[in-house]
């Protein structure tokens, strides 16, 4: 069985969608070593990622996955993730069965809030540990705002990377942090992390 993920970000440029799709194909890594028909596709912008996903699904063929993984850009309330993007964005999902959808809750960024440890370490000196905002261990309730603003403080003065930039700071990040740490603090990344396990 092989999966595709379309992954919100990357902007509009090959270059930095490979960084993405190197990003989260590393933590996918860390999370089923195993798993080796597993294709990333860093999508751009959060409407051409959820219309790449749609022609990938409409085109799918038995034995192939479908996931859409985005930013939840705000608290989700209800159970599931197609749910929430229904509400928030408008997006109606087609009801078949090889597709699932995921959701970063809030942002990318909060996943990082899971890892402290490993920003710093990424920051290699000058990284404001205690500027960031609510806990480590229940990361989705912390406003997408409050990580983003937090990790431009965070960063502003780090001695060799300066301040936080999503495309090429995130997508290491997203490379470095412990998915263990990431699932413990959000019930959305367990899903997404269930779902890679149980391919």
């Amino acid at each position: 069985m092989s999966v595709t993920i379309f992954f919100e970000g990357g902007g509009d440029k090959e270059t930095t969608q490979s960084k993405c799709r190197r990003g989260l194909s590393i933590y996918c890594a860390k999370v089923n070593p195993k798993f080796r028909r597993l294709r990333v596709v860093a999508s751009g912008g959060r409407e051409q990622t959820f219309e790449k996903f749609n022609i990938a699904l409409r085109n799918s063929r038995v034995g192939e996955t479908v996931a859409l993984l985005v930013d939840s850009e705000g608290p989700v309330t209800k159970s599931s993730a197609a749910e929430h993007l229904r509400e928030t964005d408008r997006w109606e999902f087609a009801n078949l069965p090889n597709h699932h959808a995921f959701l970063m809750v809030q942002c990318m960024e909060s996943w990082f809030m899971a890892d402290r440890q490993s920003l710093a370490a990424f920051y290699d000196g000058g990284f404001l540990l205690n500027s960031l905002p609510g806990s480590s261990t229940s990361i989705e309730s912390i406003r997408k705002q409050s990580v983003h603003s937090a990790l431009k403080r965070a960063t502003s003065n780090t001695r060799t990377k300066g301040e936080y930039q999503k495309i090429d700071h995130g997508s290491a990040l997203l490379a470095m942090i412990d998915p263990a740490k990431v699932e413990d603090a959000s019930p959305h990344a367990k899903r997404f992390n269930d779902f890679l396990r149980s391919r």
